[in-house]
């Protein structure tokens, strides 16, 4: 088996299209931990991320089997809290897309967008006190102390080792009986610290300068544009569900004599899912729920 190189890869949702994803700060903090627990139970480096209300954005390093695995536990995970925290029946709905990411140039572009994206959102707050997220931890020389440290009140918490709480707590925290964190991980209050898990030295040799941070943290709506230019064209069409399986049936049928993707061996349905993709733009998950393969498969073999 041939060794998939480790990349960069933008791991990004539409907070037009997500539904109900942060809804207090319970949430967040959620959603933080969650972030945790996907560093700690995958090969992934977490570079940078930011949380926000509406959805998420990270920057991973890692193959690209490892960056779905990651995308897919945050998903899971994140459900299914999500599920055990809200009344029955609201609208849950966080679609991620990934995407490998090559240009210099655009890396350093799309590394400074996820640190000011809640500041250019219009949240009355820098990017470097922003608390749902690593922007806080970049070029900074000298003493400061993080935000995930203070409490609402303003009180600092002096962090404690994830290993000398109660099993109930832990899982309070994590909010899974599946998936942990090491032992010797700082938690303060009811954050897992990102001091634990996320690369600085990586993050900040990107842009080698503070002062070439500066610029980029600064970008201009066209710098915004290529990325929200590129994140559309990653996703896709979600076609209704109906739809999607009329025309794989059609295209199947067409191509290999039947209108059920379950007749086809693997490599046929990579092919059948490829023609999806060309022909009518089909998100990559809607592509492995229809010719039933898993979606890491499909991320892998379809561009």
């Amino acid at each position: 088996m041939t060794m998939q190189p480790k990349r960069y890869y933008h791991l990004c949702a539409d907070g037009l299209d997500a539904r109900n994803f942060i809804l207090d700060k319970r949430d967040f903090s959620a959603a933080m931990n969650i972030v945790a627990l996907c560093a700690a139970n995958t090969d992934v480096v977490v570079v940078v991320f930011t949380i926000e209300d509406t959805h998420p954005h990270f920057l991973l390093y890692g193959t690209s089997d490892e960056c779905v695995e990651f995308k897919l536990l945050f998903e899971t995970v994140y459900r299914h809290y999500a599920a055990s925290t809200r009344a029955e029946g609201a609208a849950f709905k966080l679609n991620i897309e990934l995407y490998a990411v090559d240009d210099e140039r655009y890396l350093m572009n799309v590394a400074a967008y996820i640190v000011s994206q809640p500041t250019k959102d219009g949240k009355d707050i820098m990017p470097y006190d922003y608390r749902w997220g690593s922007g806080s931890m970049y070029f900074r020389r000298g003493y400061h102390i993080p935000p995930w440290l203070f409490d609402d009140e303003g009180i600092i918490h002096s962090p404690i080792h994830f290993g000398n709480l109660s099993v109930d707590r832990k899982r309070e925290i994590t909010h899974s009986r599946t998936y942990t964190v090491p032992g010797n991980w700082q938690v303060a209050g009811d954050i897992i610290l990102p001091s634990n898990y996320v690369d600085v030295p990586r993050f900040e040799s990107i842009f080698r300068t503070p002062n070439c941070y500066r610029v980029y943290l600064s970008g201009s709506r066209k710098q915004d544009e290529e990325i929200l230019e590129r994140i559309s064209r990653v996703r896709g069409v979600m076609l209704e569900d109906t739809e999607a399986r009329i025309i794989c049936g059609d295209v199947c049928k067409a191509v290999f004599g039947t209108r059920d993707p379950r007749r086809l061996d693997s490599g046929a349905r990579i092919s059948l899912a490829q023609t999806l993709r060309r022909q009518h733009n089909m998100t990559h998950r809607q592509i492995a729920t229809i010719v039933r393969l898993p979606e890491s498969e499909i991320r892998r073999y379809v561009p």
